[in-house]
């Protein structure tokens, strides 16, 4: 079972983006079900949709920086959790993720691929995966891309 938790902190994605909630639970349930190690587990997943005020407060608390940005992830687990043998764990919270609409909504992509490209972004992030150097950047794309593939 994975559950999927959806929390507002503004009005702006209810009245600019039908079904958020819908769409969020399903792109969050593809991209559990494309890792073999969470796809028999019960997973949880907290969502924030937020706005670029909260989204600079969170950046700043946790990251020093003074700036709207698309995604932030708090991953419950240490990245090398799951990159070992994860079967002895029946339940497993994987974190948080916060989006910021103001940030998606002013990219020049149409905002329902973006959104699903951040949102996947997020996920990934917090089953320990990270942009941290160019082969990581390139396994952590490879990922993203074959999920956002995912019909």
């Amino acid at each position: 079972m994975h559950k999927t938790n959806i929390c507002f902190d503004t009005k702006v994605w209810n009245k600019n983006v039908p079904d958020i909630g819908t769409k969020i639970k399903k792109i969050l349930k593809k991209s559990i079900e494309s890792q073999r190690k969470l796809f028999k587990k019960n997973t949880e997943i907290t969502v924030l949709l937020t706005n670029t005020n909260k989204m600079k407060f969170l950046n700043y608390k946790f990251r020093k920086m003074n700036i709207d940005t698309d995604v932030l992830s708090f991953p419950n687990e240490k990245p090398f959790f799951y990159q070992k043998n994860i079967t002895y764990k029946k339940n497993i919270y994987l974190g948080d993720i916060v989006l910021s609409f103001d940030y998606i909504n002013k990219q020049n992509i149409k905002f329902d691929y973006y959104f699903k490209k951040v949102l996947v972004h997020g996920f990934l992030h917090l089953i320990g995966y990270n942009h941290n150097n160019n082969k990581n950047f390139i396994r952590m794309e490879k990922a993203q891309l074959k999920i956002m593939n995912l019909k």
